[in-house]
């Protein structure tokens, strides 16, 4: 793959605001309980498998689509600054051509902005466009989920 075509999927960037502060937007992040109530894209559950939540800890999702289908994802996290930055490795176990097998990397940014945060979310190092595609998609459709849980809204 040329550095041109790679530059092009590279990564995948997501931002969302909320009518919330910094330090509860984090804590959807931080708390395995509250995790399990939104990540992952519509249509699909996450149940906490492994969460040490530290710099250098490991993390394993299981994620359980509608229809029963499972995938489960993994990583490391590398930065932790509560309401401020949370930075993680992903690697994708079963969606093989997600990751290829390689380490990706998801940085979420939180900043304080008119009356609520802002979260913003970059995961890089995505081998293909099919990744970036599937990927831009998930974590699209993710964000919803976080503002029904951290607003205070249901839709079911």
């Amino acid at each position: 793959m040329s550095s041109d075509a790679a530059s092009d999927v590279d990564e995948v960037k997501v931002s969302a605001w909320y009518a919330v502060g910094v330090r509860q937007a984090f804590s959807a992040w931080a708390n395995p309980g509250k995790i399990e109530k939104w990540f992952g894209p519509e249509g699909f559950r996450a149940e906490v498998l492994e969460m040490d939540f530290k710099i250098g800890g490991r993390w394993r999702f299981k994620m359980i689509s509608q229809s029963g289908d499972v995938s489960h994802h993994h990583g490391r996290y590398l930065a932790i600054e509560p309401g401020n930055l949370l930075s993680f490795t992903w690697e994708s176990e079963e969606d093989g051509d997600l990751t290829e097998g390689r380490e990706t990397r998801v940085s979420v940014r939180f900043r304080a902005e008119a009356g609520g945060s802002r979260v913003t979310l970059v995961h890089k190092r995505l081998p293909t466009l099919k990744a970036k595609q599937v990927l831009q998609s998930g974590w699209s459709s993710g964000m919803p989920k976080l503002r029904r849980l951290l607003e205070g809204t249901r839709d079911d």
